[in-house]
């Protein structure tokens, strides 16, 4: 009736290597989701990425034409009043020159 300590050396032996596969394993197919992750991610962002430049073209243009707009008005109101415009450019130069000179 003694210990057979070399079986059970070779059992736990045997444990050990299945432990060790079984880790490999898991480790290997978190590896496979993690990368599957980091790509859908990166499709996401990089989607993302591309509506908001498209908005932000959209934006730029649109504030573009606004302003164009905004100068044509100005442009048919000072051809259309010439010396209305000429009074106001005059009082915010007045305005302007007196504001500079206070501040000295």
């Amino acid at each position: 009736m003694g210990i057979d300590i070399r079986g059970e050396k070779d059992e736990l032996a045997a444990t050990l290597n299945d432990a060790v596969r079984a880790i490999r394993a898991a480790l290997a197919e978190f590896s496979d989701a993690a990368a599957t992750r980091k790509t859908e991610a990166t499709e996401a962002v990089r989607k993302a990425g591309s509506r908001a430049a498209d908005q932000a073209g959209a934006l730029a243009s649109d504030a573009r034409a606004s302003a164009d707009r905004g100068v044509q008005r100005l442009s048919d109101s000072v051809v259309a009043n010439p010396l209305a415009a000429l009074a106001i450019a005059a009082g915010i130069g007045f305005i302007l020159a007196h504001l500079t000179r206070a501040e000295r």
